[in-house]
């Protein structure tokens, strides 16, 4: 199969012609045009009745905020312009079959998991997956089978998964219905999806990817491929993280048979909103042929941008970013990512942040040793200048201890090891009750502690909370992090099964 990349430039005036459409967008303005007499819902009636303060921003938006009438398709049964649009992001991000989501990326892996598991049946999923996954495990009281994915011990974050450790789980369960991944991660590492799909296909199951990441790969000869082009079986992008769509919007491409879709198409129905927002749904419209048209351009504007940032970053000794190795745990690094790896006791994660955001600069994501700022093809190149000033004007003292080297890979990969003493959803029914957070070691884990972003469950219910986990969360609470699916965020308590 042919990188998408590729097929395109090998398209003919035809498919330029129909990418640059935009037919939901365009029968939103028609409409609007129409000056219509609305006596149907939403009850701002195309903006006529809305909050006077707030009304000059929001206008120019309400004409279009309309709902299932004549004209407009239903994204639930699409005959019209939202079949007419998915089949254009499907023809443009190399699928065969593409449904546009309002409730992100979340409700595309939650579908996918109802898709294909029954209850009691496995799935083979990667250890450090976003929480959605394991809410639709939960939801289809599916029985999830582990990978630990392997460490980048330059950086000391979680990666990928290796083929070998998912063969090797694959032997084991032969019965597994699928395999789920991340790929790429939030920091933007990647594995080889091709040989990855080529290993799941040969036990006869979906190679299912949360892309939530990756929706702008395969636009650019200098971005990895994406999962479509990989071989991969579904794949869920979130077209607001790395595209320019609004918001909560995301695409979930489909290729092949090897997923029961008459089942997915149920599963969107009953967990995303039977009243979706068409100013959502159209900007994936707009989204996927603004990457198409000008997308490419832009990102050779910005491509350079961030790679001469990153050639001088490399003059600060205090800082480090990823680099691919010929012997990495990745082997695809998304260039719009960059990831400030510390290097020095005199700084945290947390206080760097507080500098950037002194002067406006606002990160994606911040932990004790890292700082990842998210560039996206409208980045600027003031932004880009504004991060190195910023950045290269910072001056650690001499007797800061000096810089170091981090020594990784067994304590970071030994955190995904829990004793699942019970099925995840048979915890969440079981009765529970909150103790102090120091006293819970050796207790069940009643709920899903999650720091957030980037919304990876560090414990999830049923699991046992050994040592290693009490001490970690212990160090995650002295640093103030947020936690979601927690009852006490504040983490003093935490929910226990009895």
């Amino acid at each position: 199969m042919k990188k998408g990349r590729e097929r395109r430039l090998q398209s003919g005036d035809a498919f330029w012609e129909r990418q640059r459409c935009a037919p939901l967008y365009q029968a939103l303005i028609q409409h609007a045009e129409r000056r219509p007499h609305p006596f149907h819902v939403p009850g701002h009636k195309m903006g006529r009745s809305f909050d006077q303060e707030a009304k000059q921003q929001y206008l120019p938006l309400l004409p279009l905020d309309l709902t299932e009438i004549s004209g407009l398709d239903d994204l639930h049964q699409p005959e019209g312009v939202i079949a007419e649009a998915q089949a254009l992001a499907a023809e443009a991000y190399g699928a065969e079959e593409t449904r546009f989501l309002v409730g992100g990326t979340t409700a595309g892996n939650i579908a996918l998991i109802l898709a294909v598991c029954r209850p009691g049946e496995k799935i083979v999923i990667q250890r450090n997956c976003h929480k959605s996954v394991y809410h639709g495990i939960i939801l289809a009281r599916a029985k999830p089978i582990y990978v630990v994915p392997a460490v980048d011990p330059a950086t000391g974050v979680a990666a990928g998964l290796r083929r070998e450790d998912v063969e090797r789980t694959l032997q084991e369960h032969p019965d597994a219905k699928a395999v789920f991944l991340t790929n790429p991660t939030y920091y933007g590492m990647g594995i080889d999806l091709r040989r990855m799909a080529a290993v799941v296909h040969r036990f006869g199951i979906p190679l299912l990817v949360d892309e939530a990441h990756g929706s702008h790969f395969g636009f650019h000869p200098e971005l990895p491929d994406s999962a479509m082009g990989s071989g991969a079986d579904a794949s869920v992008q979130s077209t607001h993280k790395m595209g320019t769509a609004m918001t909560m919007c995301s695409m979930l491409h489909l290729r092949g048979e090897r997923i029961n879709r008459s089942r997915l198409y149920q599963a969107l129905g009953m967990i995303q909103s039977s009243s979706p927002s068409y100013p959502l749904l159209a900007s994936l419209d707009l989204a996927r042929r603004h990457m198409l048209i000008e997308g490419a351009k832009e990102l050779d504007r910005v491509l350079p941008l961030l790679k001469r940032l990153r050639e001088r970053l490399a003059s600060l000794a205090w800082l480090a970013l990823p680099q691919l190795t010929e012997n990495g745990v990745y082997t695809t690094l998304d260039p719009l990512k960059l990831m400030l790896d510390l290097r020095t006791e005199a700084l945290t994660g947390y206080q760097l942040q507080q500098i950037l955001e002194q002067y406006a600069i606002f990160p994606e994501l911040t932990s004790s040793q890292h700082v990842l700022l998210a560039a996206s093809t409208g980045t600027s190149p003031e932004d880009v200048e504004r991060v190195w000033q910023v950045l290269e004007s910072i001056d650690l003292p001499p007797s800061s201890g000096g810089y170091r080297i981090r020594q990784t890979g067994g304590v970071l990969s030994s955190w995904f090891l829990r004793e699942q003493v019970m099925a995840m959803h048979e915890a969440l029914d079981a009765d529970r009750f909150p103790i102090p957070l120091e006293e819970s070691e050796g207790r069940i884990a009643g709920e899903m502690v999650i720091p957030y972003p980037p919304g990876i469950p560090l414990l999830v219910p049923g699991e046992r909370i050994d040592q290693q986990a009490l001490q970690w969360l212990l160090a995650l609470k002295r640093q103030k992090i947020r936690f979601h699916g927690v009852h006490d965020p504040s983490l003093t308590t935490i929910q226990i099964v009895t």
